[in-house]
């Protein structure tokens, strides 16, 4: 692949990552954020497992969409469409690392059910549709997008893992305190994302 074609996968990837985080720019994903990000193993296992359904059912809906939903101008169906390969994929990623994996199906327990129900997943696969990318692109979309998001999870529990041992108000709770966390970790990113875009992109 030439350089020329590389660099706008590398900034798709970049932009997905940070400057429009799934979590922070477009707060999709972030029931699990509030619930799973006060253990840092859990974070990353559910990160991770999310990350790998999301390049895999990405790459699938592109694939229905432009080759089935749109020749027909069945485009109106995409969302029930996407919900189900999303679903399959996440049943099928279950059934495989069960039978195949045992060891890494028992570490990440509860968590790959629940990614199916995840609606980051979701709209990522919409927005590389609404973005019109072509499939290398959308890949990188997803791949940029499922890094962000654990990034931005695996950075909140190691910051919730000091806090829990500080005295935090009642009146604000865990919730109050992660919502404002997250909402440095979005201004943080903002400015790296203006520092990095001047300078490489």
């Amino acid at each position: 692949m030439e350089p020329e074609q590389i660099m706008p996968l590398l900034s798709i990837l970049f932009t997905a990552a940070i400057a429009e985080n799934v979590v922070l720019y477009y707060f999709l994903g972030t029931c699990p954020l509030i619930s799973i990000s006060s253990d840092l193993k859990a974070s990353f296992q559910m990160g991770v497992a999310v990350s790998l359904v999301m390049l895999i059912t990405v790459a699938a809906n592109h694939v229905v969409f432009y080759g089935l939903l749109r020749p027909l101008a069945l485009e109106f169906l995409q969302l029930l469409f996407f919900i189900l390969i999303i679903a399959a994929v996440t049943q099928l990623l279950e059934e495989f690392l069960d039978r195949f994996f045992p060891a890494v199906y028992g570490a990440f327990g509860i968590f790959l059910p629940l990614i199916a129900v995840n609606c980051a997943i979701l709209g990522v696969s919409m927005f590389a549709v609404l973005k019109e990318y072509n499939l290398m692109a959308s890949l990188a979309y997803a791949a940029g997008s499922g890094a962000g998001w654990t990034l931005v999870i695996c950075l909140m529990a190691s910051i919730r893992r000091r806090i829990d041992m500080a005295n935090i108000s009642p009146y604000l709770g865990k919730t109050g305190i992660t919502m404002i966390i997250a909402a440095i970790i979005a201004m943080a990113f903002s400015g790296l994302s203006e520092i990095f875009s001047r300078e490489i992109f």
